[in-house]
């Protein structure tokens, strides 16, 4: 608005200087109510081509402006396109005239269906069909079909009328970067929408408007306030990320799970059962080797978003292994086991400068998850040596206290990977006066993987209950030991221990 106006103003025989006033100038020269855009451009171009041929170089990039990154698309963009390359997002209604969204989904490798004008519609395929679908409600800016003007926005056409409340109807959504106050065509069709199937959001760098507020208050849309839409989009793709992990695992766990049973008992497959959980203990070295050194924030969220990401990616290696333990009827395959393990606790990074020690500790998380489920498979197929190896035989050296090697019932204890404090301020844990949260929060999401291993949802808690008791009496005698001037190595794989862990199979 500033550059055209001061393009006006150059053309009335004003020479525009660094001081320049465009609302001050506009008010005296132009037509005499307060600058809008509706207004500017109706005044500058009288016919859609000529607004058109006005606004055409405010969009298009030169080689100065991609250096730059200006004119591209940004973290926004990218976010919305990475979430309609993964499936959650399949419409996406903007009033820019821009192509931004469409180089972003582009450069995902998607080509969407872009709606440009109500005559388009008409020979649109459904959305339903679309992996995308771009509905551009003011139009693009190389095209004619441009709605600018207050008169323009003022009300839509009976095809996009009709399109707009399908998509409203039967799509949840979510508004971001848009006021409400200049469309009239759109809020009256958010109105009319207000019995809609599924939840709205509406996101707001600011406090929302009068018209936006009637609005929530009408469709019942949840507010969040306070981030831009390139920090709420980038929000939200983590968090569907997050969310993605655990949802899309059944069906890559089950494929997962049946290879590993069709490996098992073919003594010529050794080698292929091997290199399906290696498979998966890279994708968690991978993982841990590009994650952030430092938790990105202090906040509960960011802590909960954490836990919850670090648990879905423990889960098809925790349920691969507990599901290999509990069908290796003669125990053939325990050294495989030992390896998982082992090489769990091995793919923490070490970290280096500044540390969040409850992010850092989570590291070894789909550690703990593999010990807790093999042994509940363990115990379940009565297999005590598995048990006793599980516990005693991995070991990792912690380079803040001494290097000096420990066994996993020690490193990987529920105490030394969840800190207390960031696992009660959890919803999951109902109430912040747990007197043992780390155990709450590990067995609310081991048991379903033990379940799903066993067959058993009665049989599930049962089991974690005494996996938890053997690692308790391990670590009672482990301190015991300590004192006695015995080495954690030495007293991990000692008899004494073993006998500990023997004796917990009776009844707890």
């Amino acid at each position: 608005m500033d550059a055209l106006v001061r393009r006006a103003a150059a053309a009335a025989g004003t020479k525009p200087g660094v001081d320049f006033d465009a609302e001050a100038w506009w008010l005296q020269h132009g037509d005499g109510a307060p600058l809008g855009y509706s207004s500017l451009l109706e005044q500058l171009g009288t016919t859609r081509a000529a607004r058109r041929a006005i606004l055409a170089g405010f969009f298009e990039p030169s080689d100065d402006d991609r250096d730059a990154g200006l004119k591209v698309p940004g973290p926004a963009h990218e976010a919305i396109a990475a979430m309609v390359r993964k499936g959650a997002v399949r419409v996406i209604v903007t009033t820019n005239f821009d192509r931004l969204i469409e180089r972003a989904l582009e450069s995902e490798g998607i080509s969407p269906q872009v709606i440009t004008s109500d005559s388009a519609i008409a020979g649109m395929e459904p959305v339903q069909h679309m992996a995308c679908t771009v509905i551009k409600l003011h139009g693009d800016y190389a095209s004619l079909d441009q709605r600018n003007t207050v008169d323009e926005l003022s009300q839509y056409p009976k095809r996009t009328n009709a399109l707009l409340q399908r998509i409203f109807d039967e799509y949840g959504v979510v508004i971001a970067g848009w006021s409400g106050d200049w469309d009239p065509a759109l809020t009256a069709a958010l109105e009319s929408s207000a019995g809609r199937r599924y939840p709205m959001y509406w996101s707001a760098r600011s406090k929302l408007g009068d018209v936006a507020r009637t609005l929530t208050a009408r469709t019942g849309a949840q507010i969040m306030e306070g981030a831009s839409a390139d920090e709420f989009f980038a929000d939200m793709l983590t968090r569907v990320e997050a969310v993605e992990a655990m949802s899309d695992s059944p069906q890559s766990l089950g494929v997962n799970i049946s290879r590993v049973k069709r490996a098992l008992p073919d003594p010529r497959r050794r080698i292929e059962l091997r290199d399906l959980l290696d498979q998966q203990l890279g994708e968690l070295r991978s993982h841990l080797a590009d994650r952030p050194m430092a938790a990105p924030a202090s906040d509960w969220e960011t802590a909960e978003t954490a836990h919850l990401d670090m648990t879905a990616r423990s889960n098809t290696l925790a349920n691969m292994l507990g599901t290999g333990i509990f069908l290796d009827r003669d125990q053939e395959h325990s050294d495989l086991w030992v390896h998982v393990v082992q090489s769990a606790l091995r793919a923490r990074r070490r970290q280096t400068g500044t540390i969040t020690p409850w992010w850092d500790d989570l590291q070894h998380l789909p550690a703990l998850l593999s010990l807790v489920v093999g042994s509940a498979a363990a115990l379940a197929a009565g297999h005590e040596e598995a048990i006793i190896r599980l516990h005693t035989e991995p070991s990792w050296s912690d380079p803040f206290k001494g290097n000096d090697a420990r066994p996993a019932f020690d490193v990987i204890h529920s105490y030394n990977v969840l800190n207390a404090d960031v696992i009660n301020g959890f919803p999951s844990s109902g109430t912040t006066n747990w007197l043992y949260p780390q155990s709450h929060f590990l067995k609310s999401v081991a048991m379903p993987m033990i379940e799903s291993i066993t067959g058993d949802p009665g049989e599930a808690e049962h089991l974690f209950n005494r996996a938890e008791y053997r690692a308790a009496v391990a670590s009672a005698l482990s301190s015991s030991l300590q004192c006695g001037s015995h080495s954690s190595h030495s007293l991990g794989l000692g008899p004494q221990s073993n006998s500990a862990l023997r004796y917990s199979s009776g009844s707890e």
